[in-house]
C-alpha cells in the first residue's frame, strides 16, 4: 500500500482563527483511495518552520506528501519560497503558472467577480515556483498548485482555502495519484453497541482482532451516558486487493464481533457507512 503525509501551513491554524479543515478531508480522501496517511503536521508561516516540517515528513520516505496553504499572493504567504529554500532551488518564474494566474483573472473578470487584475506584483508571485517545479490549474482560485519530486517522494502543494484545494485535488492529484500507484480497494462498515461503559467492549473487540488482524477495528468513545442512549460506534475497515476481498473482509470481522458481543450479553445493530464503496 503506498503511503501519505501531510503538512497544513498557517500561522491563523496554530492561534485558533480557523479550524483545519483540510487534514481531514485530505486523509479521509487519500485513505478511501487506497493509500495509508502515516502522518500529519501544521506548521507556521515561516521559511524555518515549513523546511523542518517538510524534513521530518520526508525523513520517512513516504511515496506522497501534500502541503496546505500559503500560496495566496500577499507577503505572508511563503511556502514556494520556503520549499525552494529547503530544496536548495532557485525561485523562478514559470511561464505555464503565470499563463494559468492570467486565465483565471481573465475566467473571474468575464464572470463579473472581479473589475480588474489583481497587481502585478502579487500575480508574478503567485507563479514563481521552485525551479523543476510544476503547476497544476486551480480551477477556483488564482494561484496554481504545485508538484515536485523530492528524493522520491511526489510533493503535492496547494491551496489552503478548503474549496480550492478540494477542486485542485479532485480535478489534478487524484487522476495523477490512480496513474503513478497501483491502489486497493477500501471497504467500511460498523456496529453500534448499546453498553453503558466502553470498557464492557474491550474483551469482544479484542476476540474478533485477533481473528482478523488484517482489519483495522476500533470502538469510538463517546461521553456518558451516550453510548447507552446512541450506541458506541465500532467500525471496521480495510484496503484490498479487490473490491470484493475488502467487502468479505470487512464484513467477516464485524460477524465475528457480533458473535463475541453476542456472548458477553451485548446488544448491538449494524450501520452501513455512506462512504463505502
Amino acid at each position: 500500500m503506498p503511503t501519505c503525509s501531510l503538512l497544513a501551513i498557517g500561522n491563523e491554524l496554530l492561534n485558533g482563527e480557523i479550524r483545519d479543515l483540510n487534514l481531514y478531508t485530505l486523509s479521509q480522501s487519500l485513505t478511501h483511495l487506497g493509500f495509508c496517511v502515516n502522518q500529519a503536521v501544521i506548521v507556521r508561516d515561516s521559511p524555518d518552520s515549513i523546511g523542518s516540517g517538510l524534513g521530518y515528513l520526508l525523513a520517512s520516505r513516504p511515496d506522497v506528501v501534500l502541503c496546505s496553504g500559503g500560496l495566496g499572493p500577499t507577503g505572508d504567504d511563503l511556502t514556494l519560497q520556503s520549499l525552494a529554500q529547503y530544496l536548495g532551488r532557485d525561485l523562478v518564474q514559470n511561464v505555464e503558472a503565470r499563463r494559468m494566474v492570467e486565465a483565471q483573472y481573465d475566467q473571474l473578470m468575464a464572470a463579473g467577480y472581479l473589475e480588474q487584475r489583481g497587481p502585478e506584483a502579487a500575480r508574478e508571485k503567485m507563479a514563481r515556483l521552485p525551479d523543476g517545479a510544476r503547476p497544476l490549474p486551480n480551477p477556483v482560485g488564482t494561484a496554481p498548485a504545485v508538484c515536485v519530486e523530492v528524493q522520491g517522494t511526489i510533493l503535492y502543494v496547494l491551496p489552503g482555502v478548503p474549496a480550492e484545494l478540494d477542486a485542485i485535488f479532485a480535478a489534478s492529484v487524484v487522476p495523477e495519484l490512480r496513474q503513478r500507484f497501483s491502489l486497493g480497494f477500501w471497504a467500511h462498515a460498523a456496529l453500534r453497541v448499546f453498553v453503558d461503559d466502553e470498557a464492557d467492549v474491550a474483551g469482544p473487540l479484542k476476540q474478533a482482532t485477533t481473528l482478523h488482524p488484517e482489519v483495522y477495528l476500533k470502538s469510538l468513545a463517546q461521553p456518558f451516558p451516550a453510548a447507552g442512549r446512541e450506541g458506541l460506534r465500532v467500525i471496521a475497515s480495510i484496503n484490498a486487493a479487490s473490491d470484493n476481498l475488502a467487502r468479505k473482509a470487512v464484513h467477516a470481522a464485524l460477524a465475528d464481533l457480533g458473535l463475541a458481543l453476542q456472548a458477553a450479553g451485548l446488544r448491538y445493530t449494524h450501520e452501513e457507512d455512506p462512504h463505502s464503496p
